[in-house]
């Protein structure tokens, strides 16, 4: 646990999970990796904003209500990200990092991007390189779904043990989850995963799954913000 509040940045890309390359290997093999599942839509809706309603838990009050004053920004950019270093440097600006050192104020305590990820991650690393006070203070989430949910594959009931949501009311959906990868030095655990993929997660991942309702008061709990979710 850390000796002071986190600062959280969620990078969040829709339906490029099954494209991936080897660029988001390097945050794999030194995050904590799971899934994060989703309630099957009662209406037909884009799958991006079903999958952002969940995210961010829309149906409740606003985060500042339910997460002691949090201060939250979403940046939303399409599908091209420009220029990156200066936009890493812009998100980490308002999170308080700046030339690899941490201001006691912030503007937010979390910025969530809704992003074509490109060569962003590898941007983040190196403006948060292992050692630095930074990679202490911020806690990276990187998200990414599948654009496509046949049941093909990507089946989470092989998954053991089951998780709680499994038992609970509502119609979760057991394949193509959401990938999670989440990364902050010495707070966050090391799995043995060593790629961002759904086979690698199920081997080698330490966080199985849970809801996608559920992410952001896992993220509030790093940053102070919240109880722990289940305690």
């Amino acid at each position: 646990m850390a000796d002071k509040p986190s600062r959280a940045l969620v990078l969040y890309a829709a339906g490029h999970a099954a494209l991936l390359g080897s660029s988001l290997d390097a945050l794999a093999s030194r995050a904590s990796c799971g899934f994060l599942t989703l309630r099957s839509p009662t209406e037909e809706k884009s799958s991006t904003i079903l999958e952002l309603a969940q995210l961010l838990d829309v149906y409740d009050p606003k985060l500042s209500e339910r997460f002691t004053g949090l201060r939250a920004a979403m940046v939303t950019l399409g599908f091209h990200v420009f220029q990156t270093n200066d936009f890493v440097n812009r998100a980490f600006g308002l999170l308080g990092f700046s030339d690899g050192n941490v201001q006691e104020a912030s503007e937010f305590d979390l910025v969530f991007m809704h992003v074509r990820l490109e060569k962003l991650v590898a941007a983040v690393m190196e403006a948060a390189p292992i050692g630095s006070a930074i990679s202490s203070r911020i806690h990276v989430s990187v998200i990414l779904s599948y654009g496509s949910s046949s049941e093909a594959d990507s089946d989470l009931n092989l998954l053991r043990p089951h998780q709680s949501y499994t038992m609970k009311a509502g119609d979760v959906r057991l394949h193509h989850p959401i990938l999670l990868a989440q990364w902050q030095e010495g707070v966050t655990r090391v799995d043995l995963a060593k790629g961002f993929s759904f086979e690698e997660f199920m081997k080698h991942g330490g966080n199985l799954a849970m809801l996608a309702e559920r992410f952001l008061h896992e993220v509030a709990f790093k940053l102070w913000k919240a109880p722990k979710y289940g305690a």
